[in-house]
């Protein structure tokens, strides 16, 4: 009797689903192509090429194994060539330079009390995290070296604040042998990340304005003959425009500075998520602009994050400096308004909200480093700019 066609199967052979059948031919697939690529790289790479070493069998052959031919022949051009080095640059920490991480983390409001806790301050030395006093710091104060601080944005915990500063220093001084001295400071924060967006954002945003008074308090704190440089990043750039408001002589929240000379200061804020308007007279920050020697505020308009800005505060529906640039610039006195360099480097960082973008830029990573060192500003830059508006 004849099995039902829907039941019946042939003998002795195994039927394989659909699926399996794929499997097995991509698995075959796979296995054809690493062995022809990997016969190719060993035809056409020794074992040993590029570790820069022999291989052990290699100090083991015997005369013998020689080819046949000539004793000695000379190497051929292309034989003699030697191997390009590495573009990449390891990390290091020049003689000349100092590394010291200040952090706010374990404080709360200011107070203005006496006995208020004092910042935390360590040094790195040789590779280790050495715990300081202010003191101390204060102590290094030179006017032959230049003091770059730079101050992180948002999101970021004590750990990644101290990698995260070291890579700024390497890119922006460590790596390059024809930079003066600096001693640069990494500006921690407490901008670790809290559940739900708006309630992370609106409780950063009051954080900053926090610590730019205890940035402006330790700005206030240095001999009036240091160079500074401030790169502020984000929720940073507000933070760093609120302390040098409070060196213009204005006031956070009750909190001002006693007058006394101070250090000058160039300022550079990326992605700055500060109101844009902020820096007019009788606003917010409206003291800042004036108590830095040069502003340079680079901006990008397609900032997916900056271009929300105005959920912060939707009574104000305020425009970030980071976004747009600073606001009514025209309205300015123009001794201030030549100071500012504005740069929209959105070609370069594109719908991005990050600092990486900026840091590895070449253009960026440039003009930065003529703010944050004290490099000239170029023919036409904006001292000569302020000093023939201030002479006209």
């Amino acid at each position: 009797m004849m099995p039902h066609l829907a039941i019946w199967r042939p003998q002795g052979r195994r039927v394989r689903s659909p699926f399996f059948r794929v499997a097995s031919a991509a698995w075959c697939l796979t296995a054809a192509f690493v062995f022809v690529f990997s016969g190719a790289v060993d035809a056409e790479q020794p074992a040993s090429a590029g570790l820069g070493v022999a291989s052990p069998l290699d100090s083991q052959r015997s005369p013998s194994d020689a080819p046949a031919g000539p004793a000695k022949s000379l190497p051929s051009e292309k034989q003699a060539a030697p191997r390009p080095s590495s573009g990449c640059q390891a990390f290091r920490v020049r003689e000349q330079d100092q590394i010291w991480l200040v952090s706010t983390r374990h404080l709360g409001c200011p107070a203005g009390g006496k006995y208020e806790p004092a910042l935390q301050v360590w040094r790195y030395e040789k590779g280790l995290w050495q715990p300081a006093t202010l003191a101390e710091f204060y102590a290094t104060d030179s006017a032959d070296v230049v003091t770059p601080i730079y101050v992180h944005g948002n999101r970021i915990d004590s750990g990644l604040a101290a990698s995260y500063g070291l890579s700024f220093y390497f890119e922006l001084v460590g790596k390059l042998d024809s930079e003066p001295p600096a001693r640069f400071v990494i500006w921690s924060w407490p901008s670790d990340q809290i559940n739900g967006p708006l309630r992370d954002t609106h409780a950063k945003a009051a954080r900053s304005d926090v610590d730019a008074n205890y940035l402006g308090h330790f700005l206030a704190g240095m001999q009036p003959d240091v160079r500074v440089g401030i790169l502020g990043y984000s929720l940073g750039a507000r933070i760093a425009s609120g302390a040098m408001h409070l060196l213009g002589g204005g006031s956070l929240f009750g909190e001002s500075l006693t007058p006394a000379p101070r250090p000058p200061v160039r300022v550079v804020m990326w992605s700055a998520a500060e109101h844009n308007h902020w820096y007019l007279p009788g606003q917010f920050h409206g003291q800042a602009l004036a108590a830095a020697d040069a502003w340079l505020n680079m901006f990008n308009c397609c900032d997916p994050v900056l271009a929300r800005y105005r959920w912060l505060d939707k009574c104000d529906n305020p425009v970030a400096a980071g976004y747009a640039g600073i606001y009514g610039r025209n309205l300015l006195p123009p001794d201030i308004n030549a100071r500012i360099e504005e740069v929209n480097v959105s070609n370069i960082v594109g719908r991005d909200h990050n600092w990486r973008p900026y840091l590895y830029s070449r253009y960026i990573q440039d003009r930065t480093r003529d703010y944050l060192l004290w490099h000239e500003l170029g023919i036409g830059g904006l001292n000569e700019a302020a000093a023939l508006t201030v002479a006209n």
